[in-house]
């Protein structure tokens, strides 16, 4: 982190994405909050204000399946902080019965964001570099009977991850690209009344749950590591773990099993 220290934290508004805002404005960091919940994200900006100041963060009303929203945030972002090194690319949702929707805004919004990312941070672009984490799940890497297409959607985000985390982007732009997959999170995503399918119970009873603080303590270890690619796994049973090789998955499923 420096004193230029600027990201776009997408889905930002409440749960993960509120708790990861706050993380990286306690390391100093800048940030624009943006969520398609302008009320709400509006006025988790003004609480926000008041403890850190006024010139700390800033809200954009964004739809992440809409590359258009990205491109002005970005545009905005950098408008009012001159700079952007960091998008975490957090918004998503669990809604199997809208497959469409779920790989838009899962899938295709990080899609874009790391693009623009690119664009507006890439060193062949005249930028100067930054990160760019995705927040995918432990879903990524194991199945769910419950939730195939929320599943599906976090796998891709696993080898979006990986194949831009290549060292052919980190030479030639400068950024750096990581992914942080938690296992259950304690937030309103598992309780939406569009989440509820048979078998979800599974997860909202289970005592694998972690705080969204918990969590977004894995944003700040993968900006602190720097392995481009790297696949951070946060779970009570083994903590924070990355997994590359398929003798780190198998270690991880003796004690994480699938739904």
């Amino acid at each position: 982190m420096t004193d230029n220290s600027v990201a776009i934290v997408t889905g930002a508004a409440q749960g993960l994405g509120a708790a990861i805002t706050r993380a990286l404005l306690r390391q100093g960091y800048k940030v624009c909050v943006t969520d398609v919940q302008e009320t709400k994200g509006k006025s988790f900006v003004q609480e926000l204000q008041k403890e850190f100041g006024p010139g700390a963060v800033i809200f954009s009303l964004c739809d992440v399946t809409k590359e258009e929203d990205l491109k002005r945030t970005f545009d905005l972002t950098v408008g009012t902080f001159k700079t952007v090194n960091l998008l975490v690319n957090n918004a998503g949702i669990v809604w199997e019965q809208n497959p469409r929707k779920t790989i838009d805004v899962n899938l295709m919004g990080p899609i874009f964001g790391c693009q623009l990312a690119l664009k507006y941070m890439g060193k062949t672009n005249g930028g100067k570099g930054g990160v760019v984490i995705n927040i995918a799940s432990t879903g990524g890497f194991l199945p769910a009977a419950a939730l195939p297409c929320y599943h599906a959607s976090k796998h891709a985000i696993i080898g979006l991850t990986r194949s831009y985390g290549l060292p052919y982007h980190l030479e030639r732009d400068g950024v750096l690209f990581g992914a942080v997959c938690p296992h259950f999170i304690d937030t309103d995503i598992l309780r939406n009344p569009k989440t509820l399918v048979e078998g979800l119970d599974v997860v909202t009873n289970n005592q694998s749950m972690m705080s969204p603080d918990y969590v977004a303590q894995g944003v700040l270890k993968i900006l602190e590591d720097r392995i481009s690619g790297g696949t951070l796994v946060v779970s009570k049973e083994k903590g924070y773990q990355y997994i590359g090789t398929q003798k780190e998955l198998d270690d991880f499923t003796c004690t994480v099993k699938p739904l």
